[in-house]
């Protein structure tokens, strides 16, 4: 487990089809402030405009006439860039030319609408505004189905203001490409900020075992994931996880029975379109249509909330959660995705820092990020920078409960202590889920630091409270009441080191500005 099997330089790197305005020497976003004094292409500063890569198709796109002027979504201006740099290998690298006209390109499983919007902003404009016609509309339909199923996406920084908005790139590489998807797969993939991948496995893998990736969101049910995977990597999974009912014992995709409030599993999981679904518990049978309906409404529902990103206030996920609860399983992915957010949102959002947050909110804090910690243990198991975080999250939230607590002596001082080390073990926890190899994008030493510093605070108000006076529990007081919304002392965040509570406090609902997480697997 972590052994490195794969560490390759890229064949090739380029603007991925779905990106917005980005530089294309180093990938990072642009405004246009600056421009390429050869092609007039936005692009960083002269050290980007004089990269390499980019000297490949410079003199051409001079000619061609483009003028980039939207820097707010995705620009389908960049998506014949790669393509090109993959055809002037052919005449420029010969033996890289060899390795990428040799992958799978699934042209034949193809779909009209890829075709009509490759053969528009690719074919025509090598074909025709660049004029270079030597490349058949077939060479070119080739490499683009290429990139399609065997590029992996790189680290890419940006203003991150909504999904729309971020540069996005990716690469090929000569050995990486052929691996296996799995659902659960036993390797996990890490590129460089010089984007060398780098392969470890994040499992025991026998002699002859075939390396496996992921190329998937783990947290999306069966059918999302099999349909994704086919509509961009031309085929169908039947992973371990895909054939069975629970999903490795997650029930991702399950319901509750209105029955008997058992698990409601798909009796045929590798088959949708004709499943029914029946109840663990009372074997009742549910007719497909039924719960069909109630997936795709409220996966609408979540994707318009998530649509809106930081304006969609916290009561409206609390809703969402509250009206679907009685008839999705806890860990169903459409739950899964709002408590997601509000794990993270509680105790980070203006107004909802962990000093202003009711016991109630509190709690649920902490049962949602158990509920996602455990799923994540079943579906994504070692490694996990999802695990670690709501790992940390969960630590907050304990030692806040713990500090209300204790300031209003409803426990002793050994009940305290008992608390912050119970903290602790969760904070050595996330230490362990978080990626400690220096090869790659994985690694995030930000995180790690701040876990780290959180322990040093721990241990510090440990022997505060050890070597303290012993505090009287009030008289028939218990320690699991809730405590009534009185004004706190002071909350568990500021008892940090000041550097710290700055740093959450800069933090948002969403991730990190230039932060983009890697899902381990290829890019669109």
């Amino acid at each position: 487990m972590g052994h490195l099997v794969i560490s390759e330089e890229p064949i090739l790197t380029g603007p991925s089809y779905t990106t917005s305005a980005l530089c294309l020497g180093c990938f990072d976003s642009v405004d246009g402030s600056y421009r390429c004094k050869g092609c007039n292409w936005p692009m960083c500063n002269r050290k980007c405009e004089t990269a390499g890569s980019h000297q490949l198709e410079c003199s051409m796109l001079k000619t061609a006439g483009i003028d980039i002027t939207d820097f707010t979504g995705p620009n389908t201006s960049y998506q014949f860039i790669t393509p090109l740099r993959c055809l002037l290998l052919k005449s420029r690298d010969p033996a890289r030319w060899k390795l990428i006209s040799g992958m799978e390109s699934h042209t034949e499983d193809q779909t009209r609408e890829y075709r009509m919007e490759m053969g528009r902003n690719v074919v025509r404009v090598i074909r025709h505004t660049l004029g270079m016609t030597e490349f058949s509309e077939d060479e070119i339909m080739k490499i683009c189905g290429i990139l399609t199923v065997n590029a992996f996406e790189l680290f890419t920084t940006g203003p991150n203001k909504d999904r729309d908005s971020t540069p996005r790139a990716w690469a090929v590489y000569p050995t990486t490409y052929l691996m296996n998807h799995d659902c659960l797969a036993n390797t996990l993939t890490s590129i460089d900020s010089k984007n060398k991948m780098h392969v470890r496995t994040r499992m025991p893998v026998k002699k002859g075992e075939a390396l496996t990736a992921e190329y998937s969101e783990c947290l999306w049910g069966t059918e999302i994931r099999r349909h994704q995977l086919h509509r961009y990597k031309y085929f169908w999974c039947s992973c371990q996880r895909c054939r069975d009912p629970t999903e490795l014992g997650s029930f991702i995709s399950s319901h509750r029975c209105s029955n008997c409030g058992g698990n409601v599993v798909a009796t045929k999981p590798l088959d949708f379109s004709s499943t029914g679904f029946r109840c663990e518990s009372c074997r009742v049978i549910i007719r497909e249509e039924v719960l069909k309906g109630t997936n795709h409404q409220v996966e609408e529902e979540v994707f318009e909330l998530e649509s809106k990103e930081l304006e969609t206030p916290i009561e409206e996920y609390e809703d969402l959660v509250e009206r679907h609860e009685s008839i999705l399983h806890p860990n169903h992915y459409a739950m899964l995705r709002c408590k997601k957010f509000l794990a993270h949102a509680y105790g980070r959002q203006p107004g909802y820092s962990l000093a202003e947050l009711s016991e109630d909110r509190l709690n649920k804090k902490m049962e949602m990020c158990r509920t996602l910690i455990d799923t994540l243990e079943i579906v994504s198991p070692r490694f996990n920078d999802d695990t670690a975080h709501f790992l940390y999250e969960l630590h907050a939230a304990l030692v806040e409960i713990a500090r209300r607590r204790h300031d209003l002596d409803m426990i002793s001082n050994q009940e305290m202590v008992v608390a912050l080390t119970e903290a602790k073990h969760i904070l050595h926890q996330a230490l362990q889920h978080l990626y400690p190899w220096n090869d790659g994008d994985l690694r995030d030493l930000e995180a790690e630091s701040k876990a780290k510093k959180s322990l040093e605070a721990l241990d510090a108000w440990i022997d505060l409270v050890e070597n303290s006076k012993p505090t009287k529990q009030v008289e028939n007081s218990k320690p699991n009441k809730p405590v009534e919304n009185s004004k706190p002392k002071k909350s568990a965040e500021e008892a940090k080191p000041k550097q710290e509570q700055q740093q959450q406090q800069q933090t948002t609902t969403k991730k990190p500005k230039g932060k983009r997480k890697r899902k381990g697997g290829k890019g669109k």
